[in-house]
Order: C-alpha cells, then structure tokens, then sequence
C-alpha cells in the first residue's frame, strides 16, 4: 500500500478526523459545540491548537492553522489560512485572512482580505479593506476601504479610502484618507494628508499632513511634508519640495530642489532643477530655468532656455538657450534661438530674433531682427530694427534701423537726438553725423539726410524776426550808390552771403528766406522812392512843357 495512503488511513482510524453537524474537522484542535444552539455547522476546521474552538454562528468558515478563528462566534463564510489568523474574531462575515496571525485581532469586520504575516494585524471592527503582504494594514482597526499591498504597506493606518502599492507605501498614515500611494516607500511618512496620489519609489515619501498632491515617479515629491495641490511627475520631480503649494513639475528632476518655492510650473527634464524659493515661475523644455534658486514670475519656454537664471525675476524666455546667461536680470524678454544668451545683470531687454543681442550685457535695450545687435556687449538703451541692425554698434543711446550688418538705413543717437537717414553711418567712427559745415557748427541740427529731399511742402518755423523790420522808420536803407560800391567790391548785395561761402557752409532755408525777404522789401521801397522823384520830375517836365509852349505861341 502507497505510504500516503496508509497515512491518512491511520489517521481516520485513530479519531483525528471526525464529523460534527455538517462540520468537518482534521487535527488535535477542540471544535465547540456552540455556546448558542443550534451549533454552527457546514464549516472546515483544519489545524490543533482549538481552532474555531468557539464557533456558534451561521457557519460555512474555514478555518486552516493553529488557533485560527478561535474566539469565532457568531460568523460565516470567513477563510482564515495561517497560524493564528483571525484568532479574535467574534463576528463578522466574508473575510479571508491568510498567513500568520493575518487579522488576528480582527473581532467584527466584513469583507476583509488579509493576505501576509500580520497583515491587518488589529483590525478590529474595520471592513471592506485589501492588505497584501508582511504586516500590510498592521495597526488598522477602524479604517474601511482601505487597499493596501506590499510588506508594511500602511502599517500604522486608521483611516478610510486609501490604496498603497508597494513596500513600506504609507507605512505611517494614520488618519489621512483618500491617498493612492504606489511603489516603494511610496507615501512613507504620510500621516494625516489626504486626497495623495504617490506614484513611483519613495515619491511622497516625507509627505505627513500636505493633501490634494499627485507625484508621479521614483523619488518625486520625496521631501514634501507640508506643500498641497502639487503635481510632480518624473524621477526626482520636486524631490525636495518640503512646504510649497500649487506647484507642477513635469520631467526627471523638474523642480528638484523646489522646497518653498509655489506656483511654479517646470516641464522638462531638470527644469527648475535648483528652484529652491522661487515662486510663480513657468518653465518648459529640457534645462530651462535650471538654475534658477530664488527668481521668480518668470516664463522660460525652450531647452536651456534661462539656464542660468538664479535670482532673476518677471523674465520671458522664449526659445532654444534664450536668455540662456541671465543670472540676476529682470524683466526681460528673449524671443528666438539663443536670443539674449549672455545677458547675465541687464533688465528690461527686449531681444527678438535668432541670435538677438546674443552678447548683450547691457540693460534697456531693444533688437529686433535675426542677429540685431550681435556685437554689442555692454550697450544699454539701443533701439535695432532689422536684420542685423547695430549688428557691429559697440556704444550706447543708438537707434539703428537696417536690414544688413554693414550699412543703416536710418541712425540715430538718443543722448544727442540726432537721427540721420540714407546710410551716414557705417561703423567707420562711434558718431559720424556731420559736425561743421566749413565754419558753421551743426551741434543744434537734429535731422541728416543723405542725398536730397523730395516733398510737396516744407514749412519753416523762423527762430528770428521776419524781414518787415525794413518798413519800420528808423530802418537806415543804404542808399543806391553805395549799394553798387558794395556790390563792384564784393561780387553780391549786402547781407546776402557769397557764393562761396554757399558753397562751403551750404544754406539755412528759414534765414536765406528771411534775407530774399529783406531785399524784395528794400528793392520795393527804392521803387516807391524812384516812383516819387519820377512824379516830381514829371511835373517839372509838365511845368516846362507849358512854358515852352507859353514862349511858342508869343514869337
């Protein structure tokens, strides 16, 4: 005979398997008759040590393992597997306990599954829970709906609605609820936070009150303990986040060193890597705002995009390493490939454009165009329009409008006010408007044009007297003789300037207006006195004419 056989043959033989109402039972272990009659009956008592020992209730339990279900009284359809599981258990229904002394201290829960050593250890009057693995739920007692895998997972718990994934997942939540927590360690110092989703290895992990926050990857959100309504997802994400609020990091090691730093939105691996207290910030692409500590109110959009940025504020980077250098500035805006790249201290630049004051360190400036102003280092208060505007201008308080790196279209200088149009500059000198015209100093003159002017009107506001002054009385007009001495001498009229000096000091419109002027009025009052004394000489001729005629008749 099979030795197996003979075994259990043996053992029937010998009383350990016997039948008592329906029940059935194998081992050393005392199954009670029922303090309460009838007995319980349809039940599976396997085990010594008075297993189910006192079992009363409605029946259909299975009991496997030493002292399993031993105070059992008024339950049914449990399955405790494991030494001492469910060795308190008085009442309750539908529970399955299995592994060493899994819901041991469980006395009128329903729907429980404990599955692991100590799994839902002193769950008393707790229901509805899932525990899986070593002391998974261990101190739970009155905490429902409750899902929790992985050895220690939500060891310390009393509270409602919380799923734990993974070892040591909410080892310490004690009345938070509604938290997820999935990987290990995941949620570990959770105690009273609710409404936490942790996923991944120690995300979450030294969160203990902060609620309403979502982590998502190994160590992200790892030091938060007090911050809410953060969303880090990636490895490392908000790592050190510890009491900031409103916070989103997307990307391995986004907002890494973020501890009180809220309001800030990184995407991208390493974005807002070092943020530390900085607040209000928008980061996206790989990189970017990498290092920024304590900036704050800054938008950086593209890889590397504001690198560098330590304590810089309200700063819109937009573009792949824009303002890639700025460290401390604020209140610029870099829009284009490398645009404001080594920017560092200036504030309030505006740079538009591939490459834009790429080496600008200046403050207050304006580029627009691909290029513009690419030469510039430490110029402040430019204005270049164009592509490559001011592309080699090395100064300050320029305005360079062009479309290529050599000749500009329209220069201007804002210290002086001058603005010249038609290619007077060309690099060749820091200034190059024109300073004299032969002795005449053009210091006052505002407006340079090269080549002519074609327009329908000009009008001349006179900065002296118009020519009427030669009508008023004590007006000394020089008389006609002298006029022609003058005029033999010099080769033009008086206070009319030569040729020459036209010629080398060109004309003041508004002045030569004003001296044509004078002359058309003295040449009209020579016409009036000429007209006189040809009044008085006619008379005289009509005085003479009548005389002749007097003598005529007579002879």
């Amino acid at each position: 005979m099979n030795a197996k056989i003979r075994l259990v043959a043996l053992a029937l033989c010998s009383g350990a398997f016997c039948a008592q109402a329906q029940n059935t039972v194998v081992g050393t272990g005392t199954f009670g008759s029922g303090v309460n009659e009838p007995s319980s009956i349809q039940n599976t008592i396997v085990g010594p040590g008075n297993a189910g020992a006192s079992n009363a209730g409605q029946g259909a339990n299975a009991f496997f393992g030493y002292q399993t279900g031993m105070y059992i009284k008024d339950a049914s359809r449990n399955t405790f597997l494991g030494a001492s599981a469910g060795t308190n258990k008085i009442s309750g229904n539908e529970n399955v306990f299995t592994g060493y002394s899994a819901g041991n201290k469980d006395t009128y829960g329903n729907y429980n599954v404990f599955t692991g050593a100590y799994a839902g250890f002193n769950s008393s009057k707790a229901s509805n829970n899932v525990f899986t693995g070593w002391s998974a739920g261990y101190s739970n007692s009155i905490g429902e709906h409750n899902v929790f895998s992985g050895y220690k997972s939500g060891y310390l718990n009393l509270a409602h609605n919380n799923t734990f994934y993974g070892a040591y997942s909410g080892m310490n939540n004690t009345t938070g609820y509604g938290n997820v927590f999935s990987g290990v360690s995941a949620g570990y110092s959770n105690t009273t936070g609710i409404y936490n989703t942790f996923t991944g290895i120690q995300s979450g992990n030294s969160n203990s009150t902060a609620s309403y926050n979502t982590f998502y990857g190994s160590l992200s959100g790892r030091s938060n303990t007090t911050g809410q309504y953060n969303t880090f997802t990636g490895i490392n994400s908000g790592n050190s986040n510890s009491s900031a609020s409103f916070n989103s990091f997307y990307g391995s090691h986004s907002g890494n060193s973020n501890t009180t730093g809220g309001n800030n939105t990184f995407t991208g691996s390493n974005s807002g890597r070092l943020n530390t207290t900085g607040g209000n910030n928008t980061y996206t692409g790989v990189n970017s705002g990498y290092s920024n500590k304590t900036g704050y109110s800054n938008s950086f959009y593209g890889y590397d995009s504001g690198r560098l940025n330590t304590s810089g504020f309200q700063n819109i980077f937009l573009g792949f390493n824009a303002g890639y250098g700025n460290t401390t500035g604020n209140e610029n805006v870099s829009i284009g490939a490398s645009s404001g790249y080594s920017i560092a201290s200036g504030i309030k630049n505006v740079f538009l454009g591939f490459i834009a004051g790429f080496n600008s360190t200046g403050s207050a400036n304006t580029y627009l165009g691909s290029r513009a102003g690419f030469k510039n280092i430490t110029g402040s208060q430019n204005v270049f329009l164009g592509n490559a505007a001011g592309y080699n201008e090395l100064g300050s308080n320029k305005l360079h409008i062009a479309n290529n790196r050599t000749t500009t279209l329209i220069y201007g200088d804002f210290l002086t006010g001058k603005v010249a149009i038609g290619g007077i500059n060309t690099y060749a000198t820091p200034d190059t408007f024109p300073a004299t015209a032969g002795a005449v100093s053009l210091a006052n003159y505002k407006l340079f044009v090269k080549g002519g002017i074609l327009t329908e009107e000009v009008r001349v506001n006179l900065m002296s007297a118009w020519a009427d002054y030669v009508f008023a009385p004590e007006y000394q007009l020089k008389p006609l003789a002298e006029v022609e001495t003058f005029i033999k001498e010099n080769g033009h009229l008086p206070n009319v300037p030569s040729a020459a000096k036209v010629a080398e000091e060109g004309l003041e419109l508004g002045e030569i207006a004003k001296i044509q002027q004078e002359k058309i009025e003295e040449l009209t009052l020579y016409l009036i006195e000429q007209n006189k004394k040809m009044d008085e000489q006619n008379k005289k001729i009509e005085e003479l004419t009548k005389q002749v005629k007097i003598l005529s008749e007579r002879n």
